[in-house]
C-alpha cells in the first residue's frame, strides 16, 4: 500500500489551513498537475522517486473530499520527516521524534497505521540486525502510531528473523543428539559464540511484550541445547556459559526459576571441574612423589641406597615451604607427605641406625603446617623419642671415649681400670640395645599409624574423591548422586494443543453456565495458546473457560447478561498429566502467563438486543484492550 500525499502533488503544501483548500482550488491545481504530466517526456509525475500516472494522482486527490483526510494530509505535508518516512521509509523521522497533539486522535492513527506499519517493520528489522539498541528504542517509541489491526505487520520481519535463528539452534541440537553434528570435543565451545551472536540480550531485551513468547522459546531452545551437549560432550563450561546467557534475557512468567535452578546446578559442577583441572598439576606432582616413596622405602630396607642418598632425594623432590603454601584443599596431601617422611625416618633407623638422618627427616615432617591433630601428635612423639635416643647415644659415645683414652695417672694395665672399662662397654652395649628397642617401638608405632593414616607409604597414591569430608579427587568422571544434574528431557507433549472451545479447567471452576444470547469472539493472533475465562461479578466465580489455539479464533456463546472480568491463561505445550494449582490434571508446560483485562465488561441480553463482543489477543499482555499481569492464585480464585 503506497502512501501519496495529494496536498504535495497539487503544490498546496504552503496553504495555512484546510478551509483555504476548497473544490475550486483543488480543481485548478489538478488541471495544472495533469498539464505538467502531459508535457513531460514520459507522461508520468515524479514523486520521491516514484513514477505516478494520472490515475494514481486522481485516486489520491479524490480523498480530499473527506475533510478529516484533508486535515491529516495537510499536517503531514508540514511534517516533512514523517511524510517522507511514509513515502520511502527514510528513518530520519526517528531522530528527536516529537509528539504532536494530532497523534492522540484515534482517527489519525487509524489513517496513518496502514502506511506506517510496513515502513516501521523494515526500519525495526534493520536496527535489530545491526544490534543498534539506541535506534531500536527510538523506533519502538513511535509504535503508538500503529493500530492493533496492523501490529502483526509491524513486527512481522523481526519475528520471522528471530524464528529463523531459533530454528538454526534447534537444528544444531538435533544434529548433536543424533550424533551427526559438525562439532566435536575440540570446537563445541564455538556453539556458545553462535548462540550469543544469534541472541544478543541487549537488543532482545529492548523488544516489547509482543515478543515475550519468542524470548521464552529462545531460552527453552538454548536449555535443550545445553542438555544434549551435557549428554554427548560432558562439557560443563559450555553448558555453564549457555545457561548463563539465558539468564541475561528478560524471561517472564514461571519459567525464570527453572532456568536459574538449572544454571546453579551446572555452575556448581563446572566450578568443581575447573578446580580439579587447576589442581591437577599439583596432584600429579605430589602423587608422583608419594608413589616414589614406596620405591625408596624398599631400597632402604634392602640397603640398596644410603641414608645420605635418600636425604638428598627428599630435598630435591619436595620443598617444605612449597608444601606449606598449598591451599587448604590440599591439607590431606600435607598429611600424606608428613607421614611419608616419618615412615622413611623410621626405616632409616631400623636399617642403618643413622640417628642424624632419621631426626632430619622427622624435623622436616614437623615443619609442615596445617596437619591433622593426630598426625601432629604422632610426629611430635616420634621426634621426642628420637631426640631422647640421640641424647643417650651421644652420652654413651662420650663415656666410651673417656674410658678408652689413656692418661699418666691411671695406667691401662691396672685391673680396676680394666674392670671399669669392661663394665662401661657393657653399659654402652646396653644403651645401644635400648636404642634398638626404642627404635623398634618407634617403628611399631609408625607401622600402626601408617596402617590407619598413611597407606601410601607402601601403596601407590590414589587421591580420594571430593566429598563433604574435605577429601579430594582428580578423577574427571561425573561424580555422584547428591547434586547430580539431570537435565530436563524434551517433553512428549511439546506442541500439543486442545481443540478450540475445550474447557480444560472445569475441575478448577466447576461446570460452566450456558444461558443467554450474548457472545464473545476471541481472535488469538499471538504466539501462545490461551484459555479465556469469564469471571462473573454477580456470581463471584468463573463461569466459563474456553481454549483458543494461537492464530485461531473462537466464539463463546450463550453468555447471560451481566458484568464480567475477562482473564486469560496463556501457554504452550498442553500436558494433560501435569498438575495445576487447583490440584487437578492439565497445565501448560511452557510460556505460562496469567493476565486480566483492565476494568470490567458488560454483556447485555435484553429486549433491546444482546452484546456481540470481540477481543483480539496479540501478545501475552496486549491486544485491543489494556490488560495487566496477575498471579496464578488470583487467576484461579473461585469464591
Amino acid at each position: 500500500m503506497q502512501y501519496i500525499n495529494p496536498i504535495e502533488i497539487l503544490g498546496l503544501s504552503n496553504v495555512a489551513d484546510t478551509t483555504s483548500i476548497d473544490n475550486e482550488i483543488v480543481k485548478k491545481a489538478k488541471r495544472k498537475l495533469f498539464a505538467d504530466i502531459d508535457l513531460s517526456d514520459n507522461g508520468l509525475f515524479e514523486y520521491y522517486g516514484l513514477q505516478l500516472t494520472k490515475g494514481d494522482c486522481e485516486k489520491v486527490i479524490d480523498e480530499l473530499t473527506n475533510n478529516d483526510l484533508k486535515e491529516f494530509y495537510l499536517y503531514l505535508a508540514s511534517n516533512k520527516k514523517l511524510n517522507n518516512f511514509l513515502v520511502n521509509g527514510n528513518d530520519d523521522v526517528f531522530i528527536n521524534f516529537k509528539q504532536d497533539s494530532i497523534f492522540k486522535l484515534p482517527e489519525f492513527v487509524k489513517f496513518i497505521s496502514p502506511y506506517f506499519a510496513p515502513k516501521f517493520d523494515k526500519a525495526l528489522l534493520n536496527a535489530f540486525e545491526n544490534e543498534d539498541v539506541e535506534q531500536t528504542q527510538s523506533i519502538l517509541k513511535t509504535s503508538f502510531l500503529i493500530s492493533q489491526s496492523e501490529i502483526n505487520i509491524a513486527y512481522k520481519s523481526v519475528s520471522n528473523n528471530i524464528q529463523n535463528r531459533i530454528d538454526e539452534i534447534a537444528e544444531i541440537k538435533r544434529d548433536i543428539k543424533n550424533e551427526e553434528s559438525v562439532y566435536d570435543e575440540d570446537d563445541i565451545d564455538e556453539v556458545v559464540d553462535l548462540v550469543v551472536e544469534n541472541f544478543p540480550s541487549d537488543i532482545l531485551n529492548c523488544l516489547p511484550n509482543y515478543f515475550q513468547s519468542q524470548i521464552l522459546k529462545i531460552a527453552n531452545e538454548i536449555n535443550y541445547l545445553n542438555v544434549v551437549i551435557w549428554d554427548n560432550f560432558d562439557n560443563t563450561q559450555v553448558c555453564n556459559d549457555l545457561l548463563e546467557h539465558v539468564l541475561t534475557l528478560n524471561i517472564g512468567g514461571l519459567d525464570k526459576p527453572t532456568f536459574q535452578k538449572n544454571y546453579e546446578i551446572v555452575r556448581k559442577k563446572n566450578q568443581e571441574r575447573v578446580e580439579q583441572e587447576k589442581n591437577a598439576p599439583i596432584l600429579r606432582k605430589y602423587a608422583g612423589y608419594l608413589i616414589q616413596t614406596k620405591t625408596k622405602l624398599k631400597e632402604i630396607e634392602d640397603k640398596t641406597t644410603t641414608p645420605t642418598s635418600l636425604l638428598s632425594w627428599v630435598n630435591s623432590s619436595i620443598s617444605i615451604s612449597d608444601v606449606n603454601n598449598l591451599p587448604s584443599v590440599f591439607d590431606e596431601i600435607k598429611n600424606q607427605v608428613a607421614l611419608s617422611l616419618r615412615a622413611m625416618s623410621v626405616e632409616i633407623w631400623n636399617s642403618f641406625s643413622n640417628i642424624d638422618v632419621s631426626i632430619d627427616l622427622i624435623n622436616k615432617a614437623n615443619n609442615i603446617t596445617g596437619l591433622k591433630s593426630e598426625t601432629r601428635d604422632n610426629l611430635q612423639d616420634a621426634k621426642k623419642q628420637l631426640t631422647e635416643l640421640k641424647t643417650k647415644i651421644d652420652l654413651a659415645n662420650l663415656v666410651r671415649q673417656r674410658v678408652s683414652t689413656p692418661t699418666q695417672t691411671r695406667p691401662v694395665s691396672r685391673p680396676a681400670t680394666t674392670t671399669k672399662s669392661k663394665d662401661d662397654n657393657s653399659g654402652c652395649l646396653w644403651l645401644v640395645g635400648i636404642a634398638v628397642v626404642i627404635g623398634l617401638i618407634v617403628w611399631a608405632n609408625s607401622n600402626k599409624s601408617s596402617s590407619n593414616d598413611y597407606p601410601t607409604a607402601t601403596e601407590s597414591y590414589t587421591a580420594p574423591a571430593t566429598t563433604s569430608d574435605n577429601s579430594y579427587s582428580n578423577d574427571n568422571s561425573t561424580p555422584s548422586t547428591t547434586n547430580e544434574y539431570t537435565p530436563p528431557a524434551e517433553s512428549q507433549y511439546k506442541g500439543n494443543q486442545l481443540k478450540d472451545g475445550a474447557s480444560p479447567l472445569t475441575g478448577c471452576f466447576g461446570k460452566g453456565i450456558y444461558s443467554g444470547n450474548a457472545t464473545l469472539t476471541i481472535k488469538n493472533g499471538g504466539n501462545s495458546d490461551a484459555i479465556i475465562c469469564l469471571y462473573s461479578i454477580s456470581d463471584d466465580r468463573t463461569i466459563r473457560n474456553e481454549y483458543v489455539q494461537k492464530n485461531s479464533s473462537f466464539t463463546m456463546s450463550n453468555i447471560a447478561q451481566g458484568e464480567y472480568k475477562i482473564r486469560v491463561f496463556y501457554g504452550n505445550d498442553w500436558n494433560p498429566e501435569l498438575e495445576n494449582s487447583c490440584g487437578t490434571k492439565g497445565n501448560f508446560e511452557t510460556d505460562v502467563n496469567f493476565s486480566e483485562f483492565d476494568g470490567t465488561e458488560y454483556f447485555e441480553d435484553s429486549d433491546r438486543g444482546f452484546t456481540n463482543a470481540t477481543i483480539t489477543l496479540y501478545t501475552v499482555a496486549g491486544g485491543n484492550a489494556s490488560s495487566s499481569s496477575i498471579d496464578q492464585s488470583q487467576f484461579l480464585e473461585n469464591n
